[in-house]
Order: C-alpha cells, then structure tokens, then sequence
C-alpha cells in the first residue's frame, strides 16, 4: 500500500521528455529510453525489476563504448576501478553506493561516466540514496523511481531530477 502511494508521488513530480531543461537529463528521455525494445543482455541477469534491466540494455545500447561494471555486494568492485579515461557504467546494488563512493576518489573518475543505484526507494536505502545526491561531486542525480542515476558533469549545475524513463 505505501509503495503505491509513494509511485503516485513520485510520478507527480516526475518528468517526460518536455518537462526536463537539462540537456542530459532530456537525452536520456528522449534518446535512450525511447528506444524500441531491445533484446536482454546476460550481462544484467543479477538484477531483478524488468524496468531497470530494459532501460540498462537501452543505455548499454546507446553508450557501446562504456565499460560496465556490475558489482551486487562489496567483493565485487576493486577500489582502483575509478581510475580511468574512458567513462564507465557502474550498476551498483544492495548496501554497497555509499561505502564504495566514500572509500574510492570520485574526483579521478571521468566526467561523463554514470552510476545506476539500484532500488533507491527501500527502506533500508533511502537514507543512503539522500545522501549520495548531496555528494558535491555528482552535478547530475535523477530518480527514476526503480532505479537511480548518477553522474558527475562538472559543467552543469548541480540539480536533482525526477525522471519517467518507462
């Protein structure tokens, strides 16, 4: 029952396509998550909302480029892994943003790399997801309710969005 109401707030505040003025927030409604349905890539098997892992396969679509690193518990990701010139995809799941974001040099990662924060609205995570979109090296943070979006675009204004990405 909560859940539903905090859907119905969320979509409240949410936008589509014309209701962003950031010009990455809008590429990601228009260009990416427009797409049409793409086939499921193996990579994104772990994660369970069929939303989050449809709007991953449209981004790792778009972005062929960006490496991806999947990490689900703390084992996964080394802490050296921010450090790099290419941007990455990072999908970060259960209790692990805020503890591997605080252990690693966010400042070293490259300007156009993005993280996805899997299920930011369970109870045990929304402390945690507020407290990620404070960090001052992330100029970028949408909620797109199943999942989270972050990133760090030095050159934009620091703004929180609330994006419909389904």
């Amino acid at each position: 029952m909560f859940r539903c109401l905090e859907y119905t707030a969320f979509l409240w505040k949410a936008k589509g396509r014309h209701g962003t003025h950031s010009p990455f927030a809008y590429w990601l409604v228009d260009v990416v998550a427009r797409q049409k349905q793409l086939c499921s890539n193996q990579v994104f098997s772990a994660i369970s909302s069929k939303k989050t892992k449809n709007f991953l396969n449209k981004l790792q679509h778009t972005l062929p480029d960006y490496p991806i690193f999947i990490s689900m518990q703390k084992e996964d990701l080394p802490l050296n892994i921010m450090n790099g010139k290419e941007p990455r995809l990072f999908v970060l799941g259960a209790d692990l943003p805020l503890s591997f974001l605080e252990a690693s040099n966010i400042d070293l990662l490259h300007p156009d790399s993005i993280f996805v924060i899997l299920d930011p609205h369970q109870a045990a995570k929304k402390f945690q997801w507020q407290a990620l979109i404070e960090l001052p090296q992330f100029h970028f943070s949408a909620d797109c309710f199943d999942f989270g979006l972050l990133s760090p675009r030095p050159g934009q204004a620091k703004e929180h969005f609330y994006l419909k990405l389904g």
